[in-house]
């Protein structure tokens, strides 16, 4: 009796002891009161927080586990898992053919952020806390993707190399008409409903069984009919005007039959624009749509220099062209204006400060021109384009174009109406002869020896012009270009001298130059007279026509030969014209 006494004593001692204990904490929580308070839900938050950028352990995805880890490192193994499952090929087993379809190509992906979302975050949830602590994690599958409309297009178009399989017809362009062929049936498998069940399985599966069987082509011939009467048609209906700025060229139908194609994405036709091969297309024609850069150049008449600025030309920014060629083919102006990009000038001001010009004179040409008040406009257009040339310094390696220093030809910059030569006949034209500005300089760089990069002679000989050494001039397509080889600058002196235009080249005289010129040849005489009217109409004497070889020899100071030259010019004879 006195053990059970005594163990009920202690018994009842432990009673009073925890009740001592309780009602300690009672009192520390009274006497804390608030602060506690705060101090737990802190602590709460805390680890909330520091929860909310792991991923709860035990987490797996598609099997493979992601528990503890970040949110960014969960989605890096989950993308790298989703990358071998979207190589892993799909097959299709029909009769004894195997077929093959790549996932990323057909219209399958996986959705790695949709299979990571909600697995971390923020949250207060006592729940969420509890099974993030304890690894009571989820257990997901990869979320698929599938573009419906793109893997029936896969599976069909892998059909078609069934033997017998049904075919789609095709609309092609070729040298700028419109060629197509019709679809015909065949024996294939049911591409929509083989793709519904890879949509269905994939990626879990990727063995499919798909029965071969009668099936229509996908492209229908109604579709063929609607492509070809709204856009094949038209597209191939005329030319296309290809506008820059105020520049334009022509793109014929052979030429945009080259570039133009027609893709099918399992229910519509489509065009297509092979982008590269139209830039190279456009770039044919960069002559007619660019406008060139003007280099700075100097100038110096007699004492006094000056800087004539450099100017930013422009050219066809060709970037996304298929686009607006595209919409040209069946716009009723069919016209695609292409945006510009700056070409820059390759001499600016800054680079003429220290330009030092020789002052030996390395060739000169002297051309006199008719005179009398009937000549008293074309005199004019010749004293305003010597006038823009004289005094300019062309620098070592810089290649001259007389064209882009003398326009634009119009009344704003001086030019008057004056006879030019047009298809073998003088008609008024503004600037005309500019073509003497253009003959005297010719003949002033051709006896200095610089290289002859461009000219063009009249379409008949002028007897003021010595005969396969002259060159015309016609904005925008013929051009009078030379490049300075001398390794030194070249100041160009120029004006009128009585009744010539005289041309003086200056610098450092690195050629000696000699030339000859043979009789005429082939010669052949011109057709009936023609008698025009009209108040504008300018008589003009028959001139035989005929062809001449000029030949020049360039050496350097040591008697080298450095060029040596021929050019035979065909010249067409003019026709007697007459006026009433």
């Amino acid at each position: 009796m006195s053990t059970d006494a005594s163990g009920g004593g202690r018994e009842g001692g432990d009673e009073n002891n925890s009740g001592a204990t309780r009602g300690r904490l009672r009192k520390a929580l009274l006497i804390g009161g608030p602060t506690v308070v705060v101090v737990l839900a802190g602590a709460y938050v805390g680890l909330a927080s520091w929860q909310s950028g792991k991923i709860q352990h035990g987490t797996t995805v598609a099997g493979q586990s992601v528990g503890g880890m970040s949110a960014s490192d969960a989605k890096a193994e989950i993308e790298a898992a989703a990358a071998k499952q979207v190589k892993a090929p799909v097959i299709i087993s029909s009769g004894d053919r195997k077929l093959t379809l790549e996932p990323a190509s057909s219209g399958l992906s996986i959705d790695t952020e949709g299979t990571i979302d909600g697995l971390s975050g923020f949250s207060l949830n006592p729940s969420t806390m509890w099974h993030r602590l304890t690894g009571d994690g989820p257990h997901r599958n990869v979320a698929p993707r599938v573009d419906s409309k793109k893997l029936q297009h896969a599976v069909d178009t892998v059909s078609q190399t069934l033997e017998g399989a049904p075919k789609n017809g095709t609309v092609k362009f070729v040298d700028g008409k419109v060629v197509s062929t019709k679809s015909t049936p065949g024996k294939g498998v049911d591409a929509k409903a083989i793709a519904t069940k890879i949509a269905a399985g994939w990626p879990r599966i990727k063995d499919y069984t798909a029965p071969i069987s009668e099936q229509p082509a996908s492209l229908t011939d109604a579709e063929v009919a609607r492509y070809t009467k709204e856009f094949a048609d038209p597209a191939m209906s005329g030319p296309v005007t290809v506008q820059v700025g105020g520049k334009k060229a022509t793109l014929a139908p052979q030429d945009i039959s080259g570039v133009l194609s027609t893709t099918f994405d399992g229910s519509t036709l489509k065009p297509k624009v092979d982008e590269a091969a139209l830039a190279g297309l456009l770039d044919k024609r960069a002559a007619d749509l660019t406008t060139p850069a003007i280099n700075a150049k100097l100038k110096i008449v007699g004492t006094k220099s000056s800087v004539v600025p450099a100017k930013d030309g422009t050219a066809p920014d060709t970037s996304g062209a298929g686009k607006l060629l595209v919409a040209a083919l069946t716009a009723p102006d069919r016209t695609m204006s292409l945006p510009t990009k700056p070409v820059k000038p390759t001499v600016t001001a800054a680079q003429l400060k220290k330009t030092k010009v020789g002052d030996q004179k390395i060739s000169e040409f002297v051309s006199v021109f008719p005179t009398g008040a009937e000549n008293a406009a074309r005199t004019e257009n010749i004293r305003v384009g010597l006038s823009k040339i004289n005094g300019l310094v062309v620098q070592p390696g810089e290649t001259f174009s007389l064209l882009n220093t003398l326009r634009p030809f119009d009344a704003a910059h001086g030019y008057v109406d004056a006879p030019i030569l047009v298809g073998g006949i003088d008609v008024p034209g503004m600037g005309g002869g500019i073509s003497q500005v253009s003959t005297t300089l010719y003949n002033a760089t051709f006896f200095a020896g610089v290289k002859l990069v461009e000219h063009t002679a009249h379409a008949y000989w002028i007897p003021r012009y010595p005969m396969g050494r002259e060159a015309t001039m016609l904005d925008p397509s013929i051009d009078n270009k030379w490049t300075n080889d001398t390794g030194h600058p070249i100041r160009i002196q120029a004006g009128i001298e009585g009744n010539a235009s005289v041309i003086r080249l200056y610098g450092v005289k690195t050629f000696s130059v000699s030339s000859s010129t043979s009789g005429k040849f082939d010669i052949d005489q011109p057709g009936p007279a023609r008698h025009l009217k009209g108040a504008k109409c300018i008589p003009q004497a028959p001139e035989n026509g005929f062809k001449v070889t000029v030949t020049r020899i360039v050496k350097d100071l040591s008697g080298k030969v450095v060029k040596n030259e021929s050019l035979t010019t065909h010249y067409v004879p003019a026709v007697r014209v007459t006026c009433n």
